[in-house]
C-alpha cells in the first residue's frame, strides 16, 4: 500500500477499525518513515524521534475506533506525532535539543564538485541549526508545511488552529529563517 492511495479506501479503513492486524501492518510500513521524519525534524534527536514514533503508531493504533475518517488517515497520524512532540518538547525533563549529526534537508545539486559539497554541507548545517532554534510554534509549521509538504488546511487540522493562525506562524517562522541564512542568500 502507498501511502495516500489505498490508505484512506473506505475497506481499508474498515479492516483497520475492525482490528485486522495485517491491515495496521500495512499503515506502519506505508507512513513510518514520514512519521519518523517529522518526529526527528521536531526534535533533533533520532532516538528520542524513533521512542515519539513507535508512541504515535501506540495511539493510533488505540484509537482507530474513533477515527471519523474526515481527514486522511496521514493527517491524522501527523497530528498524532506533532502534539507528542510538542509535548515533549514542552516537558521540564527534557534536556536541550541535541544536535547530532542527522541532515534535515538535502539541499542543491549534489552532482557539484568537493567546493559545491562543502558549501552544501555548511548551509546544511547553518539550516538545521536555524530549524532547531525556532520556538516550537514556528518550527512544526515549517516541518510540516516545508519539508512534509502538507496544506495549509490540513496543518490546521493537525495542530487545531485557525487557517489565519497557521500563515501567520509560517510567515514569520520564514522571515527568522531568512534573517539567520541571509549570509547564504544571493
Amino acid at each position: 500500500m502507498r501511502e495516500g492511495d489505498a490508505a484512506d479506501a473506505p475497506q481499508f479503513l474498515e479492516r483497520l477499525r475492525a482490528g485486522d492486524a495485517r491491515a495496521f501492518e500495512e499503515l506502519v510500513a506505508a507512513h513510518q518513515h514520514r512519521v519518523f521524519g517529522v518526529a526527528l525534524r521536531m526534535l533533533g534527536n533520532a532516538a528520542e524521534a524513533e521512542e515519539v514514533a513507535q508512541e504515535a503508531f501506540l495511539r493510533a493504533h488505540r484509537s482507530l475506533p474513533e477515527f471519523r475518517g474526515d481527514s486522511r488517515l496521514s493527517t491524522w497520524l501527523y497530528a498524532i506525532v506533532s502534539r507528542l512532540c510538542l509535548n515533549r518538547l514542552a516537558s521540564s525533563d527534557r534536556k536541550a535539543v541535541a544536535h547530532g549529526e542527522e541532515i534535515l534537508l538535502r539541499v542543491a545539486d549534489p552532482q557539484g564538485g568537493p567546493e559545491a559539497g562543502a558549501e552544501r554541507g555548511e548551509l546544511e548545517s547553518a539550516l538545521h541549526h536555524a530549524i532547531a532554534e525556532l520556538s516550537e510554534e514556528r518550527r512544526v509549521v515549517v516541518i510540516l508545511r516545508d519539508l512534509e509538504g502538507l496544506s495549509y488546511e490540513e496543518i490546521a487540522r493537525v495542530l487545531s488552529l485557525e487557517l489565519g493562525t497557521v500563515r501567520s506562524r509560517l510567515h514569520r517562522a520564514r522571515m527568522d529563517l531568512k534573517d539567520k541564512l541571509e549570509r547564504f542568500l544571493p
